[in-house]
Protein backbone atom coordinates (compact mmCIF):
# COMPACT_ATOMS: atom_id res chain seq x y z
CA UNK A 1 0.00 0.00 0.00
CA UNK A 2 2.84 2.12 1.06
CA UNK A 3 4.78 1.58 -2.40
CA UNK A 4 1.54 2.66 -4.44
CA UNK A 5 0.91 5.71 -2.53
CA UNK A 6 4.30 6.99 -3.50
CA UNK A 7 4.39 5.68 -6.97
CA UNK A 8 1.06 7.95 -7.23
CA UNK A 9 2.43 11.35 -5.22
CA UNK A 10 5.38 10.78 -7.59
CA UNK A 11 3.35 11.22 -10.74
CA UNK A 12 0.67 13.93 -9.15
CA UNK A 13 4.12 15.64 -8.66
CA UNK A 14 5.39 14.98 -12.42
CA UNK A 15 2.20 16.22 -14.18
CA UNK A 16 2.43 19.47 -11.51
CA UNK A 17 6.13 20.15 -12.88
CA UNK A 18 4.94 19.78 -16.26
CA UNK A 19 1.72 22.05 -15.94
CA UNK A 20 3.78 24.78 -14.36
CA UNK A 21 6.25 24.52 -17.47
CA UNK A 22 3.00 25.01 -19.96
CA UNK A 23 3.58 28.21 -21.64
CA UNK A 24 0.77 30.26 -23.34
CA UNK A 25 0.92 32.02 -26.20
CA UNK A 26 -1.88 34.80 -26.65
CA UNK A 27 -1.97 37.04 -29.97
CA UNK A 28 -1.05 40.66 -29.60
CA UNK A 29 -3.02 43.27 -32.25
CA UNK A 30 -1.39 46.66 -32.75
CA UNK A 31 -1.41 49.24 -35.01
CA UNK A 32 1.95 50.80 -33.94
CA UNK A 33 4.52 49.83 -31.53
CA UNK A 34 6.79 52.72 -30.44
CA UNK A 35 10.18 52.45 -28.94
CA UNK A 36 10.82 54.78 -25.81
CA UNK A 37 11.05 58.44 -25.87
CA UNK A 38 14.55 60.19 -26.48
CA UNK A 39 14.64 61.93 -23.67
CA UNK A 40 11.08 62.85 -23.01
CA UNK A 41 10.73 63.82 -26.28
CA UNK A 42 7.99 62.66 -27.93
CA UNK A 43 7.80 64.01 -31.20
CA UNK A 44 10.89 61.35 -32.00
CA UNK A 45 8.05 58.37 -31.37
CA UNK A 46 7.50 58.31 -34.86
CA UNK A 47 11.01 57.69 -35.58
CA UNK A 48 11.12 54.54 -33.42
CA UNK A 49 8.32 52.51 -34.30
CA UNK A 50 7.41 49.38 -35.75
CA UNK A 51 3.95 49.38 -37.59
CA UNK A 52 1.24 47.39 -39.75
CA UNK A 53 1.16 49.66 -43.12
CA UNK A 54 -0.30 49.36 -46.72
CA UNK A 55 2.34 48.57 -49.29
CA UNK A 56 2.98 49.91 -52.64
CA UNK A 57 2.09 46.49 -54.00
CA UNK A 58 -1.76 46.21 -54.79
CA UNK A 59 -1.92 47.97 -51.28
CA UNK A 60 -1.17 44.70 -48.91
CA UNK A 61 -0.93 45.52 -45.54
CA UNK A 62 2.71 45.08 -44.66
CA UNK A 63 5.47 45.31 -42.04
CA UNK A 64 7.04 48.86 -41.17
CA UNK A 65 10.29 49.31 -38.72
CA UNK A 66 11.64 52.87 -38.67
CA UNK A 67 14.57 52.97 -36.30
CA UNK A 68 16.39 55.95 -37.31
CA UNK A 69 19.32 54.67 -35.75
CA UNK A 70 19.31 51.44 -37.57
CA UNK A 71 17.81 48.07 -38.03
CA UNK A 72 19.49 44.89 -37.14
CA UNK A 73 18.58 41.34 -37.49
CA UNK A 74 20.64 38.85 -35.96
CA UNK A 75 20.66 34.60 -35.93
CA UNK A 76 22.60 32.30 -34.48
CA UNK A 77 25.54 32.52 -37.20
CA UNK A 78 24.94 35.67 -39.27
CA UNK A 79 23.35 39.03 -39.43
CA UNK A 80 21.38 41.35 -41.64
CA UNK A 81 22.01 45.41 -41.21
CA UNK A 82 20.81 48.61 -42.29
CA UNK A 83 22.69 51.61 -40.67
CA UNK A 84 21.30 54.87 -40.61
CA UNK A 85 22.55 56.01 -44.03
CA UNK A 86 20.29 53.72 -45.87
CA UNK A 87 23.43 50.78 -46.41
CA UNK A 88 22.62 47.39 -45.97
CA UNK A 89 25.40 44.60 -44.50
CA UNK A 90 25.13 40.89 -45.29
CA UNK A 91 27.31 39.08 -42.54
CA UNK A 92 28.82 42.85 -41.44
CA UNK A 93 28.02 45.51 -39.28
CA UNK A 94 30.18 48.05 -40.91
CA UNK A 95 28.40 48.12 -44.80
CA UNK A 96 30.48 50.67 -46.82
CA UNK A 97 28.10 50.57 -49.84
CA UNK A 98 24.37 50.16 -50.78
CA UNK A 99 25.24 46.57 -50.35
CA UNK A 100 28.17 45.10 -48.36
CA UNK A 101 28.37 41.61 -48.34
CA UNK A 102 31.19 39.10 -46.37
CA UNK A 103 30.73 36.34 -48.03
CA UNK A 104 30.05 34.59 -51.77
CA UNK A 105 27.20 35.89 -53.69
CA UNK A 106 24.61 33.76 -55.43
CA UNK A 107 21.63 34.55 -57.85
CA UNK A 108 19.01 32.06 -60.53
CA UNK A 109 18.69 35.65 -61.77
CA UNK A 110 20.23 38.23 -63.75
CA UNK A 111 22.08 40.97 -61.89
CA UNK A 112 21.26 44.46 -63.04
CA UNK A 113 23.38 47.75 -63.24
CA UNK A 114 25.23 50.35 -64.76
CA UNK A 115 29.26 49.33 -63.69
CA UNK A 116 30.65 46.74 -61.91
CA UNK A 117 34.18 47.29 -60.03
CA UNK A 118 36.54 44.03 -59.01
CA UNK A 119 38.06 44.40 -55.41
CA UNK A 120 41.79 44.66 -55.18
CA UNK A 121 44.71 46.91 -56.09
CA UNK A 122 44.73 45.60 -59.80
CA UNK A 123 40.96 46.50 -59.78
CA UNK A 124 38.79 46.62 -63.15
CA UNK A 125 35.84 48.12 -64.20
CA UNK A 126 33.13 46.76 -66.46
CA UNK A 127 31.14 50.03 -67.96
CA UNK A 128 27.62 49.79 -69.95
CA UNK A 129 27.99 53.56 -71.32
CA UNK A 130 24.69 55.69 -71.97
CA UNK A 131 25.40 56.13 -75.20
CA UNK A 132 23.05 54.48 -77.23
CA UNK A 133 25.28 51.13 -77.73
CA UNK A 134 25.15 47.71 -77.01
CA UNK A 135 28.49 48.19 -76.13
CA UNK A 136 30.32 46.66 -72.59
CA UNK A 137 33.99 48.02 -71.90
CA UNK A 138 36.29 45.88 -69.59
CA UNK A 139 39.60 48.41 -68.73
CA UNK A 140 41.76 48.75 -65.91
CA UNK A 141 40.24 51.40 -63.06
CA UNK A 142 42.20 54.60 -62.14
CA UNK A 143 42.57 55.81 -58.66
CA UNK A 144 39.73 58.10 -59.81
CA UNK A 145 37.40 55.85 -60.11
CA UNK A 146 37.31 56.09 -63.80
CA UNK A 147 37.83 53.15 -66.29
CA UNK A 148 41.42 53.66 -68.94
CA UNK A 149 39.51 53.10 -71.40
CA UNK A 150 42.15 53.29 -74.34
CA UNK A 151 44.06 50.13 -72.56
CA UNK A 152 40.56 48.36 -72.54
CA UNK A 153 38.08 46.04 -74.49
CA UNK A 154 35.23 47.08 -76.27
CA UNK A 155 32.25 44.09 -77.17
CA UNK A 156 29.98 45.58 -79.33
CA UNK A 157 27.30 43.70 -80.84
CA UNK A 158 28.74 40.45 -81.18
CA UNK A 159 32.43 41.75 -82.00
CA UNK A 160 35.43 42.60 -79.43
CA UNK A 161 37.40 45.71 -79.94
CA UNK A 162 40.94 45.47 -78.10
CA UNK A 163 43.19 48.86 -77.40
CA UNK A 164 46.06 46.83 -76.92
CA UNK A 165 48.33 44.08 -77.54
CA UNK A 166 46.33 40.18 -77.68
CA UNK A 167 48.27 37.25 -76.11
CA UNK A 168 47.14 33.94 -76.63
CA UNK A 169 48.14 30.27 -76.80
CA UNK A 170 45.86 29.78 -79.57
CA UNK A 171 43.57 31.75 -82.24
CA UNK A 172 40.91 29.76 -84.44
CA UNK A 173 39.67 31.80 -87.43
CA UNK A 174 36.34 30.11 -89.36
CA UNK A 175 35.88 31.96 -92.59
CA UNK A 176 35.34 30.64 -96.12
CA UNK A 177 35.94 30.54 -99.03
CA UNK A 178 39.50 29.46 -98.75
CA UNK A 179 41.59 30.18 -102.04
CA UNK A 180 41.85 26.83 -103.37
CA UNK A 181 39.93 28.32 -106.69
CA UNK A 182 43.95 29.09 -107.67
CA UNK A 183 44.10 25.15 -108.45
CA UNK A 184 40.96 25.15 -110.60
CA UNK A 185 41.97 24.95 -114.63
CA UNK A 186 40.06 28.39 -115.40
CA UNK A 187 41.83 30.04 -113.04
CA UNK A 188 43.62 33.52 -114.77
CA UNK A 189 46.88 33.03 -112.88
CA UNK A 190 49.01 36.56 -113.56
CA UNK A 191 52.02 36.59 -115.65
CA UNK A 192 55.52 37.45 -113.49
CA UNK A 193 55.82 40.12 -115.99
CA UNK A 194 51.90 41.67 -114.88
CA UNK A 195 53.09 41.45 -111.54
CA UNK A 196 56.35 42.95 -111.90
CA UNK A 197 54.73 45.88 -113.64
CA UNK A 198 51.96 46.36 -110.62
CA UNK A 199 54.48 46.18 -107.87
CA UNK A 200 56.87 49.09 -109.61
CA UNK A 201 53.99 50.95 -110.39
CA UNK A 202 51.93 50.15 -107.10
CA UNK A 203 54.63 48.82 -104.43
CA UNK A 204 52.72 46.21 -103.25
CA UNK A 205 51.17 42.86 -104.18
CA UNK A 206 48.05 42.63 -106.92
CA UNK A 207 44.76 42.21 -104.53
CA UNK A 208 46.59 43.25 -101.24
CA UNK A 209 46.36 46.52 -99.66
CA UNK A 210 49.13 48.39 -99.11
CA UNK A 211 50.68 49.58 -96.15
CA UNK A 212 48.74 52.87 -96.10
CA UNK A 213 45.47 51.22 -96.12
CA UNK A 214 46.55 48.35 -93.74
CA UNK A 215 47.27 51.30 -90.87
CA UNK A 216 44.33 53.45 -92.01
CA UNK A 217 41.61 50.46 -92.28
CA UNK A 218 43.40 47.98 -90.47
CA UNK A 219 43.70 44.30 -90.99
CA UNK A 220 41.03 41.41 -91.06
CA UNK A 221 43.39 38.33 -90.20
CA UNK A 222 40.40 35.64 -91.87
CA UNK A 223 40.56 37.73 -94.92
CA UNK A 224 44.49 38.39 -95.32
CA UNK A 225 45.37 34.58 -94.53
CA UNK A 226 42.85 33.71 -97.59
CA UNK A 227 45.00 36.56 -99.61
CA UNK A 228 48.85 35.74 -98.21
CA UNK A 229 47.27 31.37 -98.99
CA UNK A 230 46.23 32.43 -102.68
CA UNK A 231 49.52 34.05 -103.29
CA UNK A 232 51.48 31.22 -101.87
CA UNK A 233 49.38 28.79 -104.13
CA UNK A 234 50.24 31.33 -106.83
CA UNK A 235 54.03 30.87 -106.38
CA UNK A 236 53.35 27.11 -106.10
CA UNK A 237 51.90 26.72 -109.76
CA UNK A 238 54.69 29.21 -110.40
CA UNK A 239 57.77 27.41 -109.03
CA UNK A 240 55.80 24.03 -110.62
CA UNK A 241 55.98 25.51 -114.42
CA UNK A 242 59.47 26.88 -113.30
CA UNK A 243 60.51 23.41 -112.74
CA UNK A 244 58.92 21.95 -116.06
CA UNK A 245 60.98 24.58 -117.59
CA UNK A 246 64.07 23.54 -115.85
CA UNK A 247 63.69 19.86 -116.78
CA UNK A 248 62.90 20.84 -120.41
CA UNK A 249 66.12 22.67 -120.53
CA UNK A 250 68.29 19.99 -118.47
CA UNK A 251 66.84 17.64 -121.65
CA UNK A 252 67.93 19.68 -124.43
CA UNK A 253 70.91 20.84 -122.87
CA UNK A 254 71.71 17.14 -122.64
CA UNK A 255 71.26 16.63 -126.25
CA UNK A 256 73.03 19.21 -126.99
CA UNK A 257 76.14 17.98 -125.27
CA UNK A 258 75.62 14.61 -126.93
CA UNK A 259 75.35 16.15 -130.16
CA UNK A 260 78.02 17.93 -129.35
CA UNK A 261 80.16 14.89 -128.60
CA UNK A 262 79.03 13.31 -131.35
CA UNK A 263 80.01 16.45 -133.78
CA UNK A 264 83.09 16.04 -131.66
CA UNK A 265 83.57 12.50 -132.57
CA UNK A 266 82.98 13.51 -136.76
CA UNK A 267 85.64 16.05 -136.07
CA UNK A 268 88.03 13.50 -134.62
CA UNK A 269 87.75 11.10 -137.07
CA UNK A 270 88.23 13.51 -140.15
CA UNK A 271 91.31 15.07 -138.71
CA UNK A 272 92.39 11.75 -138.30
CA UNK A 273 91.82 10.55 -141.66
CA UNK A 274 93.36 14.13 -143.18
CA UNK A 275 96.43 13.51 -141.03
CA UNK A 276 96.79 9.75 -142.50
CA UNK A 277 96.53 11.37 -146.06
CA UNK A 278 99.24 14.53 -145.06
CA UNK A 279 101.62 11.27 -144.47
CA UNK A 280 101.58 9.25 -147.78
CA UNK A 281 104.15 9.81 -150.46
Amino acid sequence: MKKILITAIFTISIFSVKAQQTVTYENINFTNLYGGMINGNTNELPNYHISNTLTGFGGDWGLDIKWWGGVKLRSSLGVLYMNKWGNVGINTEDPKARLDIDGDLRTSGGITGSDIVSGGSNAWKFHTPDDGRSSLYIAPLFADGTGDWDKGTEFRAGNIAVRGKLEAKEVKVTQSPTADFVFEEDYALPTLEEIEKHIKEKKHLPEIASAKEMEKEGVNIGEFQIKLLQKIEELTLYSIDQNKQIKTQSYKIKQLELENEQIKSLLDRVEKLENSKTKQP
